[in-house]
């Protein structure tokens, strides 16, 4: 009888958590299930009370010194100790690989003979003064997580990112071999429709808010420009879902707060305001690779976004939805709106050619086959 294949899955809380990443860790769990691959979830990022204490001191120094922002999940102290925790639980283990979705303190100073899988959607040196968590550090912070990344990364046997703008960051900025590297887009977190439905564009039209950051997925520029186009005589209405706006708008916007993917009926409400929208209208301020950007292709809504990060990885301008530039401004977003409303043949084009992106790359069953592949290629290879 052939040997199941086992990895080890490192990940703060337990991979059957939807609410993790999004749901994006749920999904790469299943998909390796899927595979007939064994996991064993090993818990990272923990810490007693006394080591807690002794990061905050550090921290506090930092601070005091520098008086700028700290990086509390990346520096030195805290990943060798995490990387010492991670090696004492795999030598009790007897897993063939090590898959390491963003744990790059946990990896930096690993000794180990089992091959890794490094996974994530950016570099964290892509994130540094673009996510607001991610501002602001002092400089010997910012090159500390930049050293700690380096480190993990030629650590890893092989790197898999979401999108060709952070695999490249990777190749160009830590010098990691081309070959070492590969694009697997992410899929959707939501169930898919079997086909999409057949959409009347001649009465009231929905956007799509999804999101729990209203300000950094550019809540208040969205909503500026369905202002602006009822403002034009449009029938249109913003439908937030997953966060609660600083503003109220009753009559351009509804606001569903936030839904817990783990709690079946609120993950059916989801999956009806997906089915039930005309459109996904987020100008996201930053983002690397937005998920709920493939959930709204599984169901055949065209996405307006903004064209940073790694969004275009996941929408194609003119052929899945439409992506400005980061400076513009809600009557620009108004004014493709505009033109898109007063052509219901090209929504629907949209809409078809965002459900075929996702048959054909945004789903979990093609991540799983392809990340299977590298998984057994890297243990055969491995002596």
């Amino acid at each position: 009888m052939t040997k199941k294949t086992k990895i080890a899955f490192l990940c703060s809380g337990p991979p059957t958590d939807r609410k993790i990443w999004s749901g994006t860790i749920f999904k790469m769990y299943e998909s390796f299930l899927t595979h007939n691959i064994d996991v064993e979830w090993i818990q990272v990022n923990r810490f007693t009370n006394l080591e807690s204490k002794f990061f905050l001191a550090i921290e506090n120094l930092h601070k005091k010194i520098f008086n700028r922002g700290f990086n509390r999940n990346h520096f030195i102290a805290k990943a060798f100790l995490a990387s010492k925790k991670l090696q004492k639980t795999l030598k009790k283990s007897d897993v063939d690989l090590i898959f390491a979705p963003t744990t790059i303190a946990d990896i930096a100073f690993l000794k180990t003979d089992k091959p890794i899988i490094y996974l994530n959607d950016a570099t964290f040196d892509q994130l540094l003064n673009y996510y607001g968590g991610m501002s602001g550090f002092g400089w010997l912070s910012k090159k500390t997580t930049v050293f700690i990344e380096k480190l993990a990364l030629q650590k890893s046997d092989f790197l898999i990112f979401s999108s060709n703008w952070a695999a490249k960051h990777a190749e160009d900025f830590y010098q990691i071999p081309k070959d070492k590297i590969e694009v697997i887009k992410f899929g959707s977190n939501t169930t898919a429709p079997d086909k999409i439905v057949e959409k009347d564009y001649s009465g009231e039209i929905t956007f799509l808010f999804l999101g729990v950051e209203w300000e950094r997925k550019g809540g208040q520029i969205a909503l500026d420009a369905i202002k602006i186009l009822r403002d034009r005589n449009y029938p249109v209405k913003l439908q937030v879902v997953g966060c609660i706006p600083p503003v109220e708008e009753a009559e351009a916007m509804n606001v569903i707060p936030f839904l817990n993917k783990n709690n079946p009926e609120e993950a059916r409400q989801i999956f009806n305001f997906l089915q039930n929208s005309h459109f996904m209208f987020m100008p996201t301020r930053a983002d690397c690779t937005p998920i709920s950007f493939c959930e709204a292709a599984s169901y055949g809504l065209p996405v307006i976004s903004t064209d940073t990060g790694g969004v275009a990885a996941v929408v194609e301008p003119g052929e899945t939805g439409i992506l400005l530039p980061l400076n513009a401004s809600a009557e620009q977003y108004a004014d493709e709106i505009e033109i898109l409303l007063q052509n219901p043949e090209q929504i629907r084009a949209l809409s078809q050619n965002a459900r075929e992106k996702y048959e054909k790359e945004l789903n979990w069953s093609v991540w799983g086959e392809k990340m299977n592949k590298i998984l057994l290629e890297l243990i055969k290879n491995t002596p």
